[in-house]
């Protein structure tokens, strides 16, 4: 029978080893922490809901199919139809972002005017393009201060002028290759309607019950005695019969669902290359604020999914989050729950040094002044989390080939994490479904 070490209990580790005993696998999961989950965090506090890193999830393929594989449709909290509104906070007033954004003047004549010739650029992407100058290729540089880069800090936190568009967002990038136009190609994408089935009546944008570890938990179920918590891995070591060793367990193959950093130590002496790039991938720091407060003491109307701040703005914060108006279940009757992204590449660095007490007065102040707030909250939480998310950054390519190049040369040995194949939920899921059927075929 085939075993395989599993190294890392996030959303990537946990989907693999629960496909892999699926199929009658005999799993270990390596956990350095006493809980699973990774950045999937879900407090409960004070009648509050509170997610710690990602706080929804946009329906895919794969991520339906394992809510199936899991028996957890019952359980699905889908978001509210007001949830689909976005602000963008431009000039100090949200401006809500959609199709009425072309008419209201959020876009001036000019930029409309090359949003709209879109289609007729029939340029290609360069090597190393970052995802501004794409954007600003095909639709303006107003495009990207309007809309691209909060939405870049939105997604990875990031600086849209050192992001790869080839590494941080392919199906974009392939879509200007395979079409000649992201209009064109988002047309005909759209009228694509295999796998419909599948993702018939299930929500666009949806949680759990119990919010986000509901996945987590029913993950780690399924796992119940592979799982090794409070179990450090320091290292990969062939053995004298070509298996791998893994804290003294031998196993036939080995998948590092891991951060980088700590997959640098895991392979280095193997690969001091690949440990060297891995090392080279930047995680900023991000803390995230939450705010519970009563409803009366907001002016504006929480009537969407929540604001995003471009650079320009020149605000200490990233945006926020209405949580209490996409899951109303997460706040007490009469209270709202924000929360508030701050650092990243803009400011990150900047704020390590900065005191719990002063960060939330910080927020407070952007708070006060764009949601015109009057009063303390009446419940604060702050989640620090140092290494936050990776960069693909210019160049990242040479990261992902140098991966793929030592899984060939190291037959047995897979990845399967945020940094390599996408930064989001159901990335990480699909990118499980990959590696599990790479390592079975």
């Amino acid at each position: 029978m085939v075993r395989v070490g599993v190294i890392g209990a996030g959303i990537s580790g946990l989907v693999c080893a629960f496909l892999l005993r699926q199929k009658g696998v005999e799993v270990v999961v390596f956990e350095k922490d006493e809980t699973a989950g990774g950045n999937i965090q879900t407090l409960k506090l004070e009648g509050y809901t509170i997610e710690l890193g990602p706080n929804s999830l946009l329906k895919s393929l794969r991520l339906v199919e394992l809510v199936n594989l899991l028996g957890l449709r019952s359980q699905i909290l889908p978001a509210e139809h007001t949830a689909r509104k976005r602000y963008i906070l431009s000039g100090g007033k949200l401006e809500a972002v959609g199709l009425k954004s072309f008419v209201n003047g959020y876009f001036s004549p000019k930029a409309l005017f090359q949003i709209f010739r879109e289609p007729f650029v029939r340029s290609k992407s360069p090597e190393n393009e970052s995802v501004a100058e794409f954007f600003e290729r095909r639709f303006g540089d107003e495009f990207v201060d309007k809309l691209v880069d909060p939405f870049i800090s939105g997604i990875y936190a990031g600086n849209p002028h050192s992001l790869s568009i080839r590494a941080a967002f392919p199906s974009i990038y392939e879509m200007e290759q395979n079409f000649g136009s992201l209009i064109v190609g988002a047309f005909r994408q759209s009228r694509n309607k295999s796998n419909l089935k599948i993702l018939k009546d299930f929500p666009r944008t949806f949680s759990f019950q119990g919010g986000l570890k509901t996945l987590i938990e029913a993950l780690v179920s399924r796992l119940d005695d592979s799982m090794r918590f409070s179990s450090p891995v320091f290292a990969i070591e062939r053995t004298k019969s070509g298996k791998f060793s893994v804290n003294g367990e031998e196993f036939d193959s080995v998948i590092i669902s891991t951060p980088a950093f700590v997959a640098a130590d895991l392979i280095e002496s193997l690969d001091e290359d690949l440990a060297r790039r891995l090392r080279s991938v930047e995680y900023p720091p991000v803390a995230v604020v939450v705010f519970g407060l009563k409803t009366e003491k907001i002016k504006k109307k929480l009537d969407g999914f929540g604001f995003l701040i471009p650079s320009k703005e020149n605000r200490s914060i990233l945006g926020t989050l209405f949580v209490s108006t996409v899951f109303p279940e997460r706040a007490p009757k009469g209270y709202e729950l924000l929360t508030t992204f701050v650092g990243g590449v803009r400011r990150g660095y900047e704020l390590c040094g900065v005191s719990d007490e002063n960060l939330k007065q910080l927020v407070e102040r952007e708070l006060a002044e764009i949601l015109e707030i009057n009063g303390e909250p009446d419940l604060c939480y702050i989640k620090r989390w140092e290494k936050a998310i990776p960069q693909y950054q210019i160049g990242y390519e040479k990261i992902t080939e140098s991966i793929a190049r030592f899984e060939r040369e190291h037959r047995g040995i897979f990845f399967c994490s945020n940094f390599y194949r996408g930064i989001s939920v159901s990335s990480c899921v699909e990118s499980a479904f990959e590696t599990v059927e790479s390592l079975l075929g």
